[in-house]
């Protein structure tokens, strides 16, 4: 004799024992919804675990870069106006050196210094007097894991007569090398500490 219910099928092999059991179907369903909820938890812990090292790479390429600003940044306001001409054109602040991925300054030593971007690094030369001419070795400000793509300078209130105080903005590009991230891009504005007047 065989009961059917809603859950449980009933089979008697004797008058008193009945066996339970799920159907087949009941059996593929279960396994098909318990397959498709691991499924959708595996997909979002593997988004969480991806979106957890973009942000980790990002944090990175911002350290990285960081410096690499505050560096110049300090530096571009510090900097001093060359009245002989040694390092730059007389009685300028700042100078383009062939385009605007290189710029070349008197530091407050009064050394020549410039910056530029060199096979993805950003890097920094120092004379040990005021001439260019005695500009020493690239020195890298950004780690080999930091690949900068851009760095442009624009010059303002570098000529004497236009009663501007001298500004310098930069910006960076930068990404980590190896990974395929959207690059951060960093701005920013340094005007020149001591007061441009005619000299």
């Amino acid at each position: 004799m065989q009961k059917t219910g809603t859950i449980f099928t009933y089979f008697k092999r004797d008058s008193n024992e009945f066996l339970t059991g799920f159907t087949l179907i009941e059996l593929i369903v279960t396994i098909a919804v318990f397959t498709i909820i691991i499924s959708s938890v595996v997909a979002l812990f593997a988004s969480a675990l991806r979106t957890q090292d973009e942000v980790f790479f990002q944090n990175e390429v911002l350290s990285s870069s960081s410096y690499a600003v505050e560096y110049m940044a300090k530096a571009l306001r510090m900097a001093k106006k060359d009245l002989t001409g040694g390092c730059i054109t007389a009685k300028s602040n700042f100078e383009n050196i062939g385009s605007n991925q290189k710029i070349r300054f008197l530091n407050y030593e009064k050394k020549c210094q410039e910056f530029g971007l060199a096979n993805g690094v950003v890097y920094v030369k120092k004379s040990t007097s005021g001439l260019s001419s005695q500009l020493s070795v690239e020195i890298p400000l950004t780690s080999s894991n930091l690949n900068v793509s851009k760095l442009g300078f624009i010059i303002t209130g570098n000529d004497q007569e236009d009663e501007l105080q001298p500004k310098v903005t930069f910006l960076i590009e930068a990404g980590k090398t190896g990974k395929k991230l959207l690059p951060l891009k960093i701005q920013t504005t340094v005007s020149q500490r001591d007061l441009d007047i005619p000299r």
